[in-house]
This record gives structure tokens, C-alpha cells and sequence, in this order.
């Protein structure tokens, strides 16, 4: 370690290092679970334009190698070779989570990815911002602004342009922040340097702190090519306070902004030539939107489209009201009458309304909306402005909240994803990231419709919010009577809930959900006793020391529970909740694993832990039919001839982290989780491991890290009967040949082999039939793929991240021989961090672009 932090501050100040780093750590911002890793920047390639990945070629090794090389007189042989092996390792990281939608496939696919944003209406937008950004005749720094009203799509068009290859590929540095309305200027230099610089200090508190992170800023972006766009900036004020700290390199950077206001683009922009006005829709534009959003195949029935054509023209051009009122009528199905009756509905509740208003759409689609969907949709509203919801804690949360409506032969996690799919097919909730198998991960509300809804949950005090610049929690008698409300969202860096404010009505606070930053529970005190109803306590961003806090056992009522915290919890009293139904505990320090009561599980009505790796618990010691989730089991040597997962029939998804030997019969009752769909094993000191020797018969995806099987073993996983994803990962498997054998593999849709030492691969034609996505990561001695893919007629797409050019080849040999064959471009290769050599030309110009 002490090699690479030697030369750490170095190869930091490298512009070519720092930019291969940044594309490639931006492209992986999500684990296996959806989690986000600390970003360097927001950009996520796989909302790119599928063609444009085709030709990204990236040298990491090759840029590392050079760099070292040229550092020979001033470092050591030991300090090179340990760089070398640091920096390729944290430049390489798992991304298949998210793969984009894939070209002329199935209309099961087609579903999975419906909520791409649409380029209607803004191609000469698009190609104007462009050419603004390129700019070759400008050098000194540029602001741009997109200037419109909410819901016409300026957003939507800066992220066209923000996730372009060229830009990404031109730039150091990408940046995109979100400035609430109200927002102070400490809270957007944070919001910066925590994009440009992965900023996770406490933040310095006093009169100086603006200018200390003002300062911060500027000195991340000095010497840098940078690209920041300031989303829905609503203040000159804001934009005079902040723009000193954007230097000005002469070297073609760029700041971005959007705006509902005009005199803020004036007052940003570089000049009048860089303001861009963005227009609406024409009828022909709107029109097909509607069409586009509304029916699937893209054509509208004949009987239909009079009256079609005269809903859309009601709409004024704006995009976001064509997209929900396209969700309203999806409900209303394909019969004329009913849409004349719709038709007619419109026109009482836009009576008197501005042509280009939204807020009358809002109001028709929420009245709209069943009761229990009306809910659902209000408590969206908790969750920060401009914020991706993670799907899987939203259903965790919909069902700890109480107020699904149960379903016969479905569990309540399904009918509130049923919920939420329904507001998807609306047009009211956006789809911001997909699984390979299209579940949804990550959703969000435009902000024009979470602020309705912020304003609806408020006028019928069910939500109460508390952050910087807006507390409702302090102050009058009239202000402390909001806490008459249901829901409490705390976005501000301190604790809610103070000795002076105990007089207030707290007792109807049921969910309690925290999303500040840089909260260090050592310095602040919890105050529990006036929340003795609380429902759901999500304290997962604050960071606790040693422990949890006493007051927490007194919360009986208590269903969700979610902190961050370091320590031993052997001594609380956790079974005294009985109520709980989801428990999430992790350390917010890696190498200090949490230590915690062996019989958590025995609570009996958790359906959802998650937990560290490294912390040790029991399965229950008597059936628990309600447990669907547990990461991380931790089996080691003294407890694994204790497994007995019968204990745990309905278990859904689990994660087993195996540390120190255990026996070869130790899982054999997994077989028994008939239940089972998604299972991962990780290894960490184990010398030998052995694979179960049989898995559970319904198991759909299955990961292996670190697990170092031979390829002979694979078998036992190719006869899964219905798996469907597989991940091999850090040498799960190990050894220069793999011969798959036949007629294995026979539902697989999805394959990741990442960091092999595999050599040769042997395919037999019948293996892997149904296979849609092959991806390979760090297969550095692979040379070339099995031909036998070139007659799999599912197979849509190759995925290639630093594997040698051979392999590159190979990959494009089996695409041309299938459009050969098939006369059908199907299969689509992508391929990242490829060391293809150039012609000589252009291996020229390649070098002196990127001379070190």
C-alpha cells in the first residue's frame, strides 16, 4: 500500500489517466444490487445511442503501461508494478445490471424499456446545443442556457446532449446538479463537488463555508476541460453567487444550464447566441408523441384519430401533457365513444386555462386515479426532489406502510409492484433504470408533478417536510400544527426533533425517513419518546457511532428499520420489535463489520435483512414462513454443519458469504428453498469450496464470486432447468479450457463471465439456445468466441469490456456471418477498453491526442 500511495498524487495530476478513470467509473455506478457507488460524475453510458457505443475504444492497461514507463528514473520497480496493479483493478468494475434496449427484439422487450426519452420536436435543438458545445472557434468559456416551461422538454434534451459519446469523450470532466427552487449557494457548491469530486467530508461549518467550498470547486476544475449543466436554474441570484467559481481554462469548457425563466438565461449566458429558446410541439410532432406513448405497434386506429387528433391539439404542443394525458386514455381502451366522453372531461377541467398549462393534466390524471393508486402516488412525494427511488426499498416501503389491498395467490411485494407498473403505463412515474430481465430498479416523478403532489400530500397532512431552506417543524404554533401529518421527510443535516419542539403533535407520525447528508449521530442526540406509533424509521444516511440508539428498542410499532452504524448491537434489545417486517443494518465503516444478536431472524414477521458480509447470525431456530430476503448470510466453519434452510421455506433472494472451510454436505438443504429465484455466493478466506450438490429446482439467477471452481464443475449449473441469469465474477471459475457440454443452458437468456483466466472456449451448438446478452469482462487470454454463436438465433448482443482485439474480431466475424446467413442485423457488439491497433494514420493522431 505503501507503493501506491506513494505515487497516488502523481498519477492524479495525469489528464489522460484521469479521463480514462472517469469513463470508466461513470459507466459503472451500480453494484449487482442496484446500489449506487460514489460517482465522478452522473453519466450513465447505457442511455446512450446504441450506435455510438460501437466505436468507443479505451486502453487502460495500454495508458497505464505508458504512463509507468515514462516514470522510470523516479520510481521503483516495485512502486510501477503495484500501480499497475492497483489502477487496472479500480478501473474495471461490474456494469451489467443495466444494459439498454436492444434493437428488433421481442415484444416482451419492447415493454421492459418503454420510457425512453423521446427525440420528437428536438432534433434542432439537439443539433444546436451540440454545435454550441463544440464550439471550435471558442475556446474561453461558455454558458448556455435552454430556456422554456416546465414540461417542454428542456431537460429532456440536455440529457441528449449530456450522454453523448462525443461529449463525454471531449470533456474531463461531466457535472450534473439539480438546484431546487430555494436552494442556497453552499447547497449547490456541495451538490458540485460531491459530483466532481466524490466530496463525503462533514461539511465545514461557519462564516467561511461558502468561500472554503467555493474555493474547493474551483480547484477541482482549474486545468480541466469541463462541462457543468445546472438543471431547472430559477435565480439570477443563485447563478451570480456561484459562476466566479466555474475558472475559465481557454480550453473549450462549457456550462449548461435550463431554466423556466428568460431573464436568468440573459443573465447566465455568454450571450444572446447562446440562449436557446425551446419550442413546442407542432401537430404533426404532437400528434405522433401521443401515438408513440398511446399504442405500442405505433399506429392509431382510423375510428380513433379524429377524435385523437382533437384531445392532442388541447394540449397546446407541450410534451409532458401529450405523455399523461396518452396515460390517461390507456385506461379508458380503444373505444370511440369513450374517448368522446373523455374528450368532453377535458374540456370542463382546461376551461379558462393558458393553452400550454400543465397543471389542469395533473389535476385530471391524480382524479383520475383509484384511491389506493392516489396514495401510492402521494407518497412518492417523501423521496428529495429530482431524486432516483430505488424500486426494491420502495415496495419494501409500500408494504411496511400498510395501505396495499391484498390480492389472492400474490404476496403484497407484487401488488406493489402491480402499483407501481400501473402508474409506469400512466405516464406518471418515469423509469429511470431497468435489469437485463426489464424490472424496473430506479424510478422518479418529473418535478412538475412531485411538486403537485407534494402540495396535495400537504393540504391533506400526510406529508410533512423539513430540509435547509423550507422548515415546517419550527417556529409558530401554526407551522407545528403540519405535524398533524402521517409521513415526516427530513432533508436537511440536522435531527428534526429537538427538547424545545416536544410540545408539538408529533404522535401522528407514522414513517419518519431521513435523506440529509454528513449527520454524525456522536454529535447529535436522537429524541424517540414523543414517536411511540412510528411505523418506519429509515436512518440509513446518518452515521451512528458504536451501536444504536437505547430509545429505538421502546418503538414497538416499528415495521422498517433501516441504520448505519459501527459497533456491537449484542446488546440491544431488538426482539422487543416485534413488528418488524424489513431490518436493514450495515457499517459505514468497511473494515469494521457489525456485530450483532444471533437470533435476529427469530422475529416473526420479517420478510426482508439485509445485512454486512462480514456479520454473523443463525438461521431462526423454529419456521419462518414470511422471510423472502436475506443478504448476507455468513456461513463459516463452526456453524455450517448447522444449516437448515426448511427453516426458511418461502425465501425468494439470498446471498451466502462463506468464510473458512466448511463441509461439502454443509448447503445441501438449499434444494429445499423451492421458493428461491435469486441466489449469490461470495468466498472470503476459503481455501477449496464445493459446490451444493443440488440447487433449488425454481432458482432463476445465480451469481458466484471469488469462488475459483474448476470449468468441469459447471456442469451441475447448466442443468438448472429454469436459470435464466448467470454471473461468474473474480475467477468464480478458473482454468484455460472450457468444454460446455450438451444440451446445457437450456433457458439462460444472460451470461457475464468477468477477470478469467479462460483460454479456450468449446461450445456445442445445442448449448445456450435461448441466450440474448453474452458479456465478457477482463477475459484478457480468450482469444476468439465459439462459432457456435452464429447459430443462436436469440443471441442480440456482445459485450466486451478490456478483452484483446482477437476477441473483438471473433465477436464481429460471428455478427457478419449472421447478417450473411440471416440477412438480419440482430446482434449488436459493443466493446469497451479494447486494445485495437489503429492504422498507422490514425495511431498517429490517436498518440499525440493523448501524449503523455
Amino acid at each position: 500500500m505503501d507503493d501506491i500511495e506513494s505515487v497516488e498524487e502523481r498519477i492524479s495530476n495525469d489528464q489522460h489517466i484521469r479521463r480514462t478513470t472517469r469513463i470508466v467509473t461513470s459507466i459503472t455506478s451500480l453494484d449487482d444490487d442496484g446500489i449506487p457507488r460514489p460517482p465522478l460524475s452522473n453519466f450513465s453510458p447505457f442511455l446512450l445511442p446504441k450506435a455510438s457505443l460501437d466505436d468507443i475504444t479505451i486502453q487502460p492497461r495500454v495508458v497505464v503501461e505508458r504512463w509507468c514507463n515514462t516514470q522510470g528514473n523516479t520510481l521503483t520497480q516495485s512502486q510501477i508494478q503495484a500501480m499497475k496493479s492497483a489502477t487496472l483493478q479500480s478501473l474495471v468494475k461490474p456494469i451489467w445490471d443495466l444494459p439498454s434496449p436492444l434493437p428488433n427484439v421481442s415484444s416482451t422487450w419492447d415493454y421492459c424499456f418503454p420510457f425512453k426519452n423521446e427525440m420528437i420536436g428536438l432534433k434542432d435543438g439537439y443539433d444546436k446545443i451540440m454545435g454550441m458545445l463544440r464550439g471550435r472557434g471558442h475556446k474561453e468559456r461558455q454558458v448556455i442556457s435552454i430556456v422554456g416551461m416546465g414540461g417542454a422538454g428542456k431537460t429532456t434534451l440536455a440529457q441528449k446532449v449530456y450522454k453523448d459519446l462525443s461529449v463525454l469523450i471531449k470533456f474531463d470532466i461531466l457535472t450534473w446538479i439539480y438546484v431546487s427552487e430555494g436552494f442556497s449557494r453552499s447547497q449547490v457548491l456541495l451538490s458540485l463537488l460531491r459530483c466532481i469530486a466524490s466530496w463525503n467530508t462533514e461539511i465545514p461549518q461557519g462564516d467561511d463555508t461558502v468561500a472554503l467550498l467555493g474555493l474547493q470547486v474551483r480547484r477541482s476544475l482549474i486545468g480541466q476541460r469541463y462541462l457543468i449543466v445546472i438543471d431547472n436554474l430559477c435565480s439570477t441570484q443563485v447563478w451570480d453567487d456561484i459562476q466566479t467559481y466555474f475558472p475559465d481554462n481557454n480550453n473549450g469548457s462549457r456550462v449548461l444550464i435550463t431554466t423556466r425563466i428568460q431573464q436568468v438565461a440573459e443573465n447566465a449566458s455568454s450571450s444572446k447566441a447562446f440562449i436557446y429558446h425551446i419550442r413546442f410541439l407542432d401537430p404533426v410532432e404532437s400528434w405522433n408523441l401521443f401515438v408513440r406513448k398511446m399504442f405500442k405497434i405505433g399506429v392509431c386506429p382510423q375510428e380513433l384519430e379524429p377524435i385523437g387528433r382533437k384531445i392532442v391539439e388541447k394540449c397546446g404542443g407541450l410534451p409532458l401533457a401529450i405523455v399523461l394525458i396518452a396515460g390517461l386514455l390507456k385506461r379508458h381502451g380503444i373505444i370511440p365513444e369513450q374517448w368522446e366522453d373523455f374528450a368532453q372531461n377535458i374540456d370542463s377541467t382546461l376551461m379558462g386555462m393558458d393553452s400550454h398549462s400543465v397543471s389542469g393534466v395533473l389535476a385530471l390524471s391524480y382524479n383520475n386515479l383509484p384511491t389506493y393508486l392516489q396514495t401510492c402516488l402521494l407518497y412518492l412525494a417523501i423521496f428529495p426532489e429530482d431524486s432516483d427511488i430505488d424500486v426494491k426499498k420502495l415496495m419494501k416501503l409500500l408494504v411496511t406502510e400498510g395501505f396495499l389491498e391484498p390480492e389472492m395467490g400474490k404476496s403484497l411485494e407484487e401488488v406493489a409492484m402491480d402499483y407501481l407498473n400501473d402508474l409506469i403505463l400512466r405516464n406518471l412515474v418515469q423509469v429511470v433504470k431497468q435489469s437485463f430481465d426489464g424490472k424496473v430498479k430506479s424510478c422518479r416523478l418529473h418535478d412538475l408533478l412531485r411538486n403537485f403532489c407534494l402540495r396535495k400530500a400537504q393540504e391533506e397532512k400526510m406529508l410533512v417536510v423539513s430540509n435547509e431552506y423550507r422548515d415546517d417543524l419550527v417556529g409558530t404554533e401554526e407551522q407545528s400544527s403540519k405535524l398533524g401529518c402521517c409521513w415526516m421527510s427530513c432533508q436537511s443535516r440536522r435531527w428534526p426533533i429537538t427538547p424545545s419542539s416536544l410540545n408539538y403533535n408529533w404522535g401522528k407520525i407514522r414513517s419518519l425517513l431521513y435523506f440529509g447528508k454528513d449527520l454524525y449521530l456522536r454529535k447529535c442526540r436522537f429524541i424517540f419518546p414523543c414517536l411511540k406509533l412510528l411505523r418506519v424509521l429509515d436512518l440509513s444516511l446518518i452515521k451512528y457511532w458504536n451501536g444504536m440508539p437505547n430509545e429505538i428498542e421502546n418503538l414497538i410499532h416499528l415495521r422498517y428499520l433501516a441504520l448505519t452504524t459501527t459497533g456491537s448491537l449484542y446488546n440491544f434489545q431488538l426482539f422487543k420489535l416485534q413488528s418488524l417486517q424489513t431490518l436493514i443494518l450495515s457499517s459505514w465503516m468497511e473494515e469494521c463489520h457489525l456485530q450483532l444478536p444471533n437470533d435476529i431472524l427469530d422475529l416473526p414477521w420479517l420478510r426482508h435483512v439485509c445485512l454486512d458480509k462480514g456479520s454473523s447470525l443463525d438461521l431462526p431456530s423454529s419456521v419462518q414462513e414470511n422471510l423472502q430476503t436475506l443478504f448476507w448470510l455468513k456461513v463459516a466453519s463452526w456453524n455450517s454443519k448447522h444449516l437448515d434452510f426448511t427453516r426458511v421455506p418461502n425465501l425468494k433472494e439470498l446471498g451466502i458469504y462463506i468464510e473458512g472451510e466448511v463441509s461439502s454436505d454443509a448447503l445441501d438443504s438449499l434444494a429445499q428453498l423451492y421458493h428461491l429465484e435469486k441466489l449469490k455466493f461470495e468466498l472470503g478466506r476459503v481455501e477449496h469450496f464445493c459446490l451444493p450438490n443440488s440447487f433449488p429446482l425454481n432458482l432463476k439467477k445465480l451469481t458466484l464470486c471469488k469462488t475459483y471452481l474448476s470449468w468441469e464443475e459447471m456442469d451441475i449449473i447448466g442443468k438448472l432447468p429454469n436459470l435464466e441469469v448467470l454471473k461468474l465474477k473474480d475467477f468464480a471459475f478458473c482454468g484455460p479450457v472450457w468444454k460446455s457440454s450438451v444440451e446445457t443452458f437450456r433457458r439462460l437468456k444472460f451470461l457475464l463471465v468477468a477477470h478469467s483466466d479462460l483460454e479456450h472456449w468449446d461450445l456445442d451448438k445445442d448449448v445456450f439456445p435461448v441466450l440474448e446478452c453474452l458479456a465478457l469482462r477482463c477475459c484478457w487470454y480468450l482469444k476468439e468466441l465459439p462459432s457456435a454463436f452464429a447459430r443462436n438465433y436469440r443471441l442480440r448482443l456482445i459485450e466486451l469490456i478490456d478483452c484483446c482485439p482477437s476477441l473483438v474480431n471473433s465477436a464481429k466475424m460471428i455478427q457478419r456471418e449472421i447478417i450473411e446467413i440471416e440477412k438480419s442485423e440482430r446482434l449488436l457488439i459493443r466493446h469497451f477498453l479494447t486494445e485495437d491497433k489503429l492504422p498507422k494514420d490514425e495511431s498517429s493522431k490517436e498518440e499525440s491526442k493523448y501524449a503523455i
